[in-house]
């Protein structure tokens, strides 16, 4: 049995009907040459058989949740004593023609239904029929199991680099946990609220010295110095936009792949990083998506960047080990050139002054209040529209996630790509999330369908945005 951390449990409070907060992907599969659609069910029962000789190596689909009494505590994963694989992994088959934005219709069902919480909070769901002989596997996993990082250290242990699955290490033979009763659990409530008191204490005089700089730099960035550029991510707020307000449950999702190279290309001709880069490509496009709405800001939008906390002894533990960079796009200038160069300038100052951070300080507080305070504050946030009075922290949330550079097998299919699928929220409808993978940069878009109704063509302007900047940076591309 183990406790969750203040931000896992974070994802469960803030959980609504209208916010599941699972995240996952679309993996593209190419079934072996000359494999028959009827053998071995499709190919459905091989991917069982190999999820369940995978499984010792991945703690987390094994653990369901156990609630403290009254929700007083931070809940617990125990090793779910009625654990059944039937549960998680799911056949289903698209209608011929099986076209991708077939496929990205069942993401969206299925991005909209929440994860059943008597339950390990992950599914598989293995799907036939799309066009040219592809199979998809289509993954949701709750946040409060894993971040960015860690679902790519999950998939990594379910893929393998051939055909052939390579075999697994001798493992020690899995054992459930005995559920604890009611009193054992008081008594772990009543003990963990006593060491509340303290433990805020502590953390506020952690705290204390960052509130008072962090204010102090806010103060300055409203008189900048001439020639020099204002503490980044700390001056003014985020602009209203029409991703920016109470969101429904539906969904609207697309998927697509950018060249990894012109990427690079881009990186290296103006000495930036490969995240800054792809901050520019989306910032660029977010700027054309808003001016052909007539709907552009004067202010530059803000992105959340998370950024990975996970040390050496964290990996392969699962849960969130994450911080949110606030990242001005600086779509006020029309340059693409210009602007790469000042989201660059501002990136590596905020990353700096967040290296200075602990790395626990938000987990650390999400840890003090009840979860049961946290699901009611939800609640009437979602209840009172709260997100219309607030200025918005950020518009847009932005993730890139680090991926394989060599191909890739799963139960003996090749992957093609893996996109990811992320969580739009009230207040924050739109997400953007990358992953890289043998040369490409595989994106997934998720947004409320409200707020982005058009969102294959909002991954027509990523792509067209790529093109412009690196045609900016290195001169007219070859035909």
């Amino acid at each position: 049995m183990q406790q969750l951390g203040g931000l896992d449990a974070f994802f469960l409070n803030i959980e609504r009907n209208a916010c599941p907060m699972h995240v996952g992907g679309v993996v593209i599969l190419e079934p072996p040459p000359g494999e028959r659609p009827e053998e071995d069910d499709g190919g459905f029962r091989r991917v069982v058989r190999h999820i369940d000789s995978r499984l010792g190596l991945i703690p987390p689909l094994r653990r369901r949740l156990l609630s403290a009494p009254l929700d007083l505590d931070l809940p617990y994963w125990i090793e779910d004593p009625d654990f059944d694989l039937v549960h998680h992994v799911k056949h289903r088959a698209l209608p011929s023609p099986g076209s991708d934005r077939q496929l990205c219709d069942l993401v969206c069902e299925l991005a909209s239904t929440r994860l059943d919480r008597s339950l390990p909070l992950w599914e598989l769901h293995y799907v036939e029929g799309l066009k040219g002989g592809r199979v998809a596997a289509i993954t949701k996993m709750h946040h409060a199991a894993i971040d960015g990082v860690s679902g790519a250290e999950i998939l990594g242990k379910l893929l393998d680099v051939t055909p052939t699955p390579r075999p697994v290490p001798p493992i020690a033979p899995w054992v459930p946990d005995v559920v604890p009763d009611l009193t054992e659990l008081s008594w772990k409530t009543l003990r963990s609220l006593a060491r509340r008191p303290g433990a805020a204490a502590e953390l506020l005089r952690k705290t204390w010295p960052i509130l008072v700089s962090a204010g102090k730099e806010a103060w300055e960035s409203r008189r900048p110095t001439p020639g020099i550029a204002a503490p980044f991510g700390l001056a003014g707020e985020a602009p209203r936009t029409r991703f920016n307000r109470l969101i429904g449950a539906r969904r609207s999702y697309a998927f697509g792949t950018l060249p990894l190279p012109d990427l690079k290309a881009i990186k290296n001709a103006l000495s930036t990083t490969l995240n800054d880069v792809v901050l520019a490509v989306c910032a660029e496009a977010l700027r054309r998506y808003l001016l052909e709405k007539g709907e552009m800001p004067s202010r530059p939008l803000v992105a959340g960047v998370p950024m990975s906390t996970r040390n050496e002894a964290q990996q392969g533990q699962g849960g969130n080990q994450v911080i949110f960079l606030r990242a001005s796009l600086h779509t006020d200038e029309a340059d693409p050139l210009l602007r790469l160069k000042k989201i660059s300038q501002e990136m590596a100052v905020v990353k700096e002054r967040t290296r200075a951070l602990p790395a626990n300080l938000m987990g650390d507080w999400a840890e003090l209040p009840a979860p049961a305070l946290m699901a009611q504050a939800a609640r009437l946030y979602e209840n009172f529209g709260i997100q219309d009075y607030l200025s918005p922290t950020f518009n847009v949330v932005i993730s890139n996630v680090p991926g394989p550079a060599v191909p890739l097998y799963f139960a003996g299919m090749r992957v093609q790509s893996n996109h990811p699928v992320s969580i739009p929220y009230h207040g924050l409808g739109f997400n953007i999330t990358l992953m890289s993978y043998r040369g490409q940069l595989d994106f997934g878009l998720t947004a409320d369908r409200d707020s982005v109704p058009d969102i294959s063509h909002f991954g027509e302007l990523l792509t067209d945005s790529l093109r412009t900047l690196r045609e900016h940076a290195t001169g007219p591309l070859s035909k």
